[in-house]
């Protein structure tokens, strides 16, 4: 039987993870604010009831941008999160693969995109008309809920298990 070296192998999964999880979080998430501030409508439905209700509806051009802006993010996102996964799945895999860069993305976009831009500082481009004196502005608790949903769940585990599959399948 051959021994395995776990606490190497995890320092370089944890190393590759936190270096280019990093990179991939970063790209990714400056792609979400750009879209975030300069198509707004693009992520109408993320926002609370009660702001969904008081905004105003966006206009065909709004919704057809918003619709490319969130497309491009997506594309972005997964293909930030490939890269990572396919430069672990390049070298000798002698740990378990577990990629969690997608998941450190869904704690950038809570921490910093949702709790620190959104619900603290709210600039004044990201709020929607009518709705000022909407309480779901500083509600917090709707964007944990959101990270947890079943949806956003598959999104996480998901999408990076199938990646890392094709990833281990093809090298």
């Amino acid at each position: 039987m051959v021994a395995v070296d776990f606490s190497t192998s995890y320092a370089q999964w944890w190393g590759h993870t936190l270096t280019y999880g990093s990179i991939a979080v970063l790209l990714s998430g400056s792609v979400l604010l750009a879209v975030v501030f300069l198509r707004p409508y693009a992520l109408i439905d993320d926002y609370p009831e009660d702001i969904r209700q008081a905004a105003p509806a966006p206009t065909a051009g709004q919704k057809r941008a918003g619709l490319i802006s969130g497309t491009v993010f997506v594309i972005v996102i997964f293909a930030s999160i490939t890269a990572v996964v396919w430069a672990w799945g390049a070298q000798p895999p002698e740990a378990s693969f577990l990629e969690l860069a997608l998941m450190t993305f869904a704690l950038f976009d809570l921490l910093i995109i949702d709790w620190l831009i959104i619900c603290t500082w709210r600039p004044k481009a990201l709020v929607y008309p009518g709705t000022e004196d909407s309480a779901g502005w500083r509600d917090y608790g709707f964007h944990v809920k959101e990270q947890l949903q079943p949806k956003a769940l598959l999104v996480l585990v998901g999408a990076t298990s199938v990646i890392g599959l094709l990833v281990w399948g093809l090298t």
